[in-house]
């Protein structure tokens, strides 16, 4: 007696891939420049790390408000500080407006506040956000102020929809400050 599996079709294997590309959707962060607590010099840091987003409901091809949720991992810093080594991140969420498969605007608010390992905080104002498609990965910048220092916050994100033209794997670090 032989047993056989069910195929699938296409589309449905399809599907089924691009849901998890965007459930478990990983964004890595890029530089940060940073005004110190004022004890401090100004530093300059540059940190990396990864992002898990989720979507509710499940992004489709219609545009719809969703909530994002994000929870961040940003271990590693390199800093002028020394005592800087790494963000303390905590689980947060968003609403999006006209969220959809092929479009999806990272904007998590004007408002960012980092916590730094040496329990020290910067909050970034003023955060404006830019997306563009980068060899097949959607890459949302968002720039702003923290004192007198410029930050800019970088999370390449995989379009699951061209996923299957693109060749490889995108592998780099994105490092963009003054």
């Amino acid at each position: 007696m032989s047993s056989t599996t069910p195929v699938r079709p296409a589309w449905a294997r399809w599907r089924r891939r691009t849901a998890a590309a965007v459930v478990s959707l990983l964004v890595v962060t890029g530089l940060v420049a940073v005004t110190a607590p004022t004890a401090h010099a100004v530093a300059s840091t540059t940190c990396t790390g990864t992002s898990q987003l989720g979507y509710s409901p499940g992004l489709t091809l219609t545009p719809q408000t969703v909530t994002v949720s994000a929870s961040d991992s940003v271990p590693t810093c390199t800093s002028t500080d020394p005592t800087i080594t790494g963000v303390i991140m905590s689980p947060y969420s968003y609403p999006v407006a006209n969220a959809a498969c092929n479009s999806v605007q990272v904007d998590p608010g004007n408002v960012l506040v980092i916590h730094w390992n040496n329990a020290q905080t910067s909050t970034v104002t003023g955060l404006t956000y830019t997306t563009a498609v980068v060899a097949g990965v959607s890459v949302s910048t968002g720039t702003g102020t923290v004192a007198a220092a410029v930050v800019t916050w970088l999370y390449p994100l995989v379009n699951p929809l061209l996923r299957p033209y693109m060749q490889g794997e995108v592998a780099s670090k994105y490092v963009s400050a003054n």
